[in-house]
């Protein structure tokens, strides 16, 4: 993302805007998704078979666009973000279907009021939290490991994994929290530093809102596992 610092043509706070836009755009598009799967049980039944499919294509859809936004035009980053989008919605099913509709109603209201905190924490905040984002890049590597080794021991120990689920979520959550502020403070100091004219505004906004959009799902997603009332 740096390799765009000179390039967007918009003032910072509308930058923010734009990026806060489309991040909202993709949580709306994930949760038309995720309801309409969950309320056609044919069409439950067959995305249920196609999960492995596509959650292959949705983790190739992400690494696109993380890897290849320079490259692409700003109609193609945009339909990928918004492919995305509805793939996320699709995939998180499964999830939700564990829980009580309104306890995940409940959890994401939390969960949005938790991420616009930070997000004004990120914002407001005069420390540089540079430094605290590597922390939290090798925190997420960790994370993931830990995921990992937990479904592992699942097979051998899923009272033990159940405990350490717990745990992993905790984390989580800490995390993603501590990741929101990051990122806003970043993407913040981002459009303040843009120069006018250059055409790579619109793909940047959108990595950008890929960026907050995949803490606040994460953290919605370990947020509902912690509260979430099970069917």
């Amino acid at each position: 993302m740096n390799t765009y610092a000179n390039a967007p043509d918009v003032s910072g706070n509308q930058f923010l805007s734009k990026v806060y836009t489309w991040m909202f755009l993709g949580l709306l598009l994930t949760a038309v998704a995720s309801y309409a799967v969950m309320s056609s049980a044919s069409l439950q039944a067959t995305m249920f078979g196609l999960m492995w499919i596509l959650i292959i294509i949705e983790l190739a859809v992400v690494l696109l666009l993380i890897w290849r936004i320079k490259s692409m035009s700003p109609s193609t980053a945009a339909v990928a973000f918004i492919f995305y989008s509805v793939l996320s919605g699709i995939t998180l099913t499964p999830i939700l279907t564990y829980y009580t509709l309104a306890s995940v109603f409940v959890v994401f209201l939390i969960s949005a009021g938790m991420f616009i905190g930070m997000s004004l924490v990120g914002y407001f905040i005069k420390k540089d939290l540079s430094g605290f984002g590597r922390f939290l890049m090798m925190a997420l590597i960790g994370l993931i490991i830990a995921m990992i080794g937990n479904m592992v021991l699942f097979y051998f120990s899923p009272t033990t994994a159940s405990v350490m689920s717990f745990f992993i979520s905790v984390a989580a959550v800490l995390l993603f929290a501590g990741l929101t502020a990051y990122d806003t403070q970043k993407i913040k100091k981002l459009g303040q530093s843009m120069e006018h004219g250059n055409p790579y505004s619109q793909k940047l906004a959108i990595i950008c809102a890929l960026n907050l959009y995949l803490d606040f799902i994460n953290l919605f997603i370990h947020m509902l596992r912690l509260f979430g009332r099970r069917q």
